[in-house]
């Protein structure tokens, strides 16, 4: 059996990917001042990293935190207090306190200290999941196709494999293992069928 850990690519491996599904050439490295794929890479892969990012529930890019107002003392009743999101902050999941608001970069709600659950912005490629990274470069490929290509059917091709396979793909299989099983709706009903064969397997 094979021990060693999986290797996840880097972010040049990953916008290679991309311009492989163009019929591209890899490039050597993400540069502004390279050739018109290494410009574009550099252009769009942090954005699209970040489009992507914000797209789902991503587990590995889930972070809780507590957020302290700025003001000194809470207000019964007011949403007056502010808390100052996270700077990695890309997408606000969930707020601990009832009738939160947010207005920019920050949550307004009546309570001096919130639980915040968030999508970070996770530049770290090694943390990314196998089909998280399918579905970046198949969304930077959308991006980099009409300059590489001027191909708007190989582009659509893309948008539709992007929706329809590659991030609802991601997406499902993110969920699945993000939860323990006990949460899972059908547990009960495989717990209580497991009962009942070792119930039959001892008469």
């Amino acid at each position: 059996m094979n021990t060693e850990p999986t290797q996840m690519l880097t972010p040049l491996e990953i916008c290679n990917l991309a311009l492989s599904k163009l019929g591209e050439a890899p490039i050597p490295a993400i540069d502004a001042n390279a050739s018109p794929a290494a410009r574009l890479c550099y252009m769009h892969y942090h954005p699209v990293r970040r489009e992507v990012l914000c797209a789902n529930r991503w587990s590995f890019a889930s972070v809780l935190t507590t957020l302290y107002s700025r003001e000194n003392a809470a207000i019964p009743g007011s949403q007056s207090l502010s808390h100052t999101l996270p700077q990695d902050c890309l997408r606000v999941l969930e707020v601990s306190s009832p009738g939160w608001m947010l207005r920019g970069r920050c949550i307004y709600c009546s309570a001096p200290a919130v639980r915040v659950l968030y999508i970070a912005d996770v530049e770290d490629s090694s943390l990314f999941e196998p089909l998280f990274v399918e579905a970046l470069a198949t969304r930077l490929a959308c991006k980099l196709c009409i300059p590489l290509t001027s191909s708007t059917t190989a582009r659509q091709a893309l948008i539709d494999e992007y929706q329809r396979i590659a991030l609802p793909q991601a997406a499902h299989f993110n969920g699945v293992q993000c939860r323990s099983n006990d949460a899972h709706p059908l547990y009960d009903l495989w717990r209580r069928s497991m009962a009942c064969s070792q119930f039959d397997d001892g008469l």
